[in-house]
C-alpha cells in the first residue's frame, strides 16, 4: 500500500523566502514550508510575520512543516541548515526545488552546495559529490 501525499506543485504548500541578515557581501536567507491540508489561494507572498516567525497554530498559511537555512555569496548558494516537523522529507524536498527552479534557477549561473551530512536525500535531490573528500560538499 502506498502512502499518498500531496504533490510538489499542490496548492496546500506554501513556501515563503525570508531574509534573515544583510551582511554584505553575504545574505542569510531561509525558506519556510507551511501546509495546513487546505487550499490555499494566494493573494501575496508577502505576510506579516515576526522575524523570525515562531511557529504557532494560528499563522496564516498553515504550520510551519519544513525550513532550509542559507546564505548567498555572489552565484554561490550554500545550504547551512535544515529542519523538518513531517512524517517524511517531502517538506524540504518542496522548500529544495523551490529555492533551485523557482528563487535562484542553475540556467541563471547560480551554484547551489550542501555538506554531505544527508547524503542519500542530497543525492536524490540531484546534488553530487566533485570529490572523494567526506569533508568536501555536494554541488548541483
Amino acid at each position: 500500500m502506498a502512502i499518498r501525499r500531496p504533490g510538489i506543485a499542490n496548492p496546500e504548500w506554501i513556501c515563503q523566502d525570508f531574509l534573515y541578515l544583510d551582511n554584505p557581501p553575504e545574505q542569510h536567507r531561509y525558506v519556510q514550508v507551511k501546509w495546513d491540508g487546505e487550499l490555499y489561494t494566494r493573494t501575496s507572498q508577502t505576510f506579516d510575520y515576526s522575524n523570525p516567525p515562531y511557529a504557532n497554530f494560528e499563522q496564516r498559511g498553515g504550520h510551519i512543516v519544513g525550513q532550509i537555512d542559507y546564505t548567498i555569496v555572489g552565484k554561490l548558494i550554500t545550504i547551512d541548515d535544515w529542519s523538518v516537523n513531517w512524517r517524511d522529507e517531502m517538506p524540504l524536498r518542496v522548500a529544495s526545488n523551490y529555492i533551485t527552479q523557482c528563487l535562484y534557477s542553475v540556467r541563471k549561473g547560480y551554484t547551489f552546495r550542501v555538506d554531505k551530512s544527508a547524503y542519500a536525500f542530497w543525492v536524490s535531490e540531484r546534488f553530487v559529490p566533485l570529490t572523494n573528500s567526506p569533508l568536501d560538499y555536494l554541488y548541483t
